[in-house]
């Protein structure tokens, strides 16, 4: 592996989104936005799976769940996916169907809870939500006020919840009770630069930095716990989306990436890129599912 970004799969996604590493399959899985598909690859084989999400339009995001399914945010709610069985369950629409809104990123923090955020359609007015759903199915208004909502990621001691804004250029950070889940007021962490892109999917290492995949700006940004612009990595495209470290040692980072106006792939848009940034991530939990979401044998 290099320690410069290269293509490892050219799935020529349209939107490449919310990347995650599985430890216990030695797999990354990833979805197109508006495949909807959800990609499965495992590096050490190169053995690849794609599965287009039935009876929707797109798919926001795939979390892992502790059963093995994932959590699937399409058109209408929160699903359960079985990829073997290919069929979809459902699971949550804390969203209501309002109209005009899209469920987008989402991920579980430390202690399984799951967040998940929403956009404004129509990218103008704030009416993004962040929800929290508890693994007993308490659905929790975490903070609203946003058109996009993306990220979220979490401190290594799982007392600090970071979130991009992205529509507003910001990233947030949110002290967090570990034992309930509740956030505090949100603090600005860091602003990005015009030139830098929109913040989008985001990640933390082993040392408490946040690495930023910046939409429009053709780099990853790796901020330090206190918020100075610690280092950018320059990629050959502009779309890149979201990012996460995975590989049997966690040393390795894996990028998603949009075509945009780049219809061509020029550079690799569309693919899924890897390098090894010389730092380790820490390994994501499953969401912990509510009884009533196991399956049964």
């Amino acid at each position: 592996m290099q320690d410069r970004p290269t293509v490892l799969v050219q799935p020529r996604d349209t939107l490449g989104e919310s990347v995650f590493w599985s430890a216990a399959e030695q797999a990354l899985y990833w979805i197109d936005f508006f495949g909807p598909t959800l990609h499965r690859f495992e590096p050490a084989t190169g053995a690849r799976r794609d599965w287009t999400i039935p009876g929707s339009k797109t798919v926001g995001s795939a979390v892992l769940a502790e059963d093995g399914r994932l959590l699937l945010a399409v058109d209408d709610g929160i699903c359960l996916f079985d990829p073997a069985a290919q069929r979809l369950e459902r699971f949550a629409d804390p969203n209501q169907a309002r109209p005009g809104m899209g469920y987008n990123d989402a991920k579980a923090d430390r202690q399984g809870r799951y967040w998940v955020g929403t956009y404004d359609m129509a990218e103008s007015a704030p009416r993004g939500v962040l929800y929290r759903i508890d693994p007993d199915g308490g659905v929790h208004l975490a903070d609203s006020g946003f058109v996009v909502c993306n990220g979220p990621a979490f401190s290594p001691d799982s007392r600090t919840l970071y979130f991009s804004d992205t529509i507003g250029r910001r990233l947030l950070a949110y002290d967090l009770d570990p034992q309930s889940g509740r956030i505090g007021p949100p603090k600005l962490f860091a602003s990005t630069p015009t030139d830098a892109g929109l913040p989008d999917g985001i990640t933390v290492d082993a040392e408490g930095c946040l690495w930023s995949a910046q939409y429009g700006g053709g780099r990853l940004l790796r901020f330090a716990p206190d918020g100075r612009l610690d280092r950018a990595v320059e990629l050959p495209i502009a779309h890149l989306t979201s990012c996460c470290f995975g590989g049997p040692n966690l040393d390795t980072l894996y990028v998603t990436s949009g075509r945009g106006s780049e219809l061509d792939e020029s550079g690799g848009a569309g693919g899924l890129f890897a390098f090894q940034p010389g730092v380790t991530g820490i390994q994501e939990t499953p969401v912990r599912l509510p009884s009533h979401a196991h399956r049964r044998c």
